[in-house]
């Protein structure tokens, strides 16, 4: 049976010439770069070279660009970073209902600390609404932070827009987005969009795990996170991962050349699976933006529950999920549904599909046909509904 892998916004399987350039990193260039030796100076320069690479990719300084674990970690840096600088008695930071958990618990354990949290609501799609954060922003507001393209829904944020809008009222106020899914996926210019932090992660363009980056730009005032050796420019100590950093590198590399084309190939992919879906399958609902990134779907069924489904999926060698993995087990999994006001009936049968430049069309009707069987013998278990 082949598997049909379509859980890529969770994670991506690692490239083989990603895992080459790992290995190699590992047996050969084992030295600390810290070290003033030649072994240490060749980690340095390994590292240096994915900084630049970074930077060019987002028009923005190497040195403003700084190594992390990956995306929970440069998150939490920009954003406890930002409030931990300032600390002073009126403070306002400005979210949307619809970020990664990363951020919205960060926001929760402020809001909790009398910190004055504001969580800007979103359309059906998935956009925040702009009256609402231009309203919401004041001379206290010293954080923003609007992920770029939602994790679950794939909906695309108008960071251009955003950005205007935060320094037009507050030009001290620091504007973060979390594009962990965005990131050589879909363009983005730090200088255009005014954003003075960035997240990013290796392991969903092919990387590896556990290696990731922010930008901040230079003059933003953050609070290290870490403090010890004074690595990554005093702002994150601890011996880098420069296997990690390589095979990121790696990996940007590798997609650099893909944007335009891949883009494209990917949103008739998904173009196909949805239009086959609701030719085989009734009482279904796409959820997000149509226009949103085409490597992510969100559908539900009525009448099936997600797990259940994905269950039975897996067992015919199809992966998908039912959400954010960094919130399958947490109680309230199904906030980003809730913030689009999806109807209570199809909640529970929702699945996320995400894919990738290795899904081809076979297995887009493989899956299609899979996702049709499970869902019609699923229904045929559910008493019907007598009260509607």
């Amino acid at each position: 049976m082949k598997e049909i892998y379509l859980d890529n916004a969770a994670t991506t399987r690692v490239h083989p010439q990603v895992a080459e350039k790992m290995m190699d990193a590992l047996v050969n260039n084992y030295g600390n770069p810290s070290s003033l030796h030649r072994l240490g100076i060749r980690g340095e320069q390994a590292i240096k070279e994915v900084r630049e690479l970074i930077a060019k990719n987002l028009n923005c300084q190497p040195p403003e660009i700084y190594f992390t674990s990956g995306g929970t970690e440069g998150n939490n840096m920009i954003i406890q970073g930002v409030v931990e600088n300032k600390k002073r008695n009126r403070m306002r930071i400005i979210t949307s209902a619809i970020e990664h958990p990363s951020v919205l618990d960060v926001f929760t354990f402020y809001e909790n600390h009398q910190i004055e949290v504001i969580v800007l609501g979103v359309d059906t799609q998935g956009h925040i609404h702009l009256d609402e954060l231009e309203a919401a922003m004041n001379e206290d507001t010293i954080l923003v932070s609007i992920m770029g393209v939602n994790n679950e829904l794939g909906t695309i944020q108008d960071l251009k827009a955003i950005g205007k809008i935060v320094k037009a009222v507050n030009p001290k106020c620091i504007f973060h987005a979390d594009f962990v899914q965005g990131f050589m996926k879909i363009p983005v210019d730090v200088r255009v969009c005014l954003l003075d932090a960035l997240t990013l992660s290796g392991h969903k363009i092919f990387g590896p795990k556990g290696v990731g980056a922010v930008y901040i730009k230079k003059g933003t005032d953050i609070k290290p996170l870490l403090r010890g050796g004074g690595q990554e420019n005093n702002m994150r100590s601890g011996t880098e991962n420069v296997p990690g950093i390589v095979g990121f590198g790696e990996a940007i590399r590798l997609r650099k050349d893909l944007f335009s084309d891949e883009f494209e190939a990917i949103r008739s992919l998904r173009n196909t699976f949805i239009n086959e879906l609701e030719a085989k399958i009734d009482d279904i609902k796409i959820n997000g933006d149509p226009n949103g990134s085409p490597y992510v779907l969100n559908v539900s069924f009525n009448r099936v529950r997600g797990e259940v489904l994905l269950h039975s999926l897996e067992a015919r060698g199809i992966f998908v999920s039912t959400g954010s993995a960094c919130s399958s087990h947490k109680k309230e999994k199904q906030y980003v549904l809730k913030a689009i006001g999806l109807a209570e009936e199809y909640k529970e049968g929702t699945i996320r599909i995400s894919f990738s430049k290795d899904i081809t069309k076979d297995d887009v009707n493989t899956a299609v046909e899979a996702i049709a069987q499970a869902v019609n013998s699923l229904r045929l278990l559910v008493k019907p509904n007598k009260n509607r």
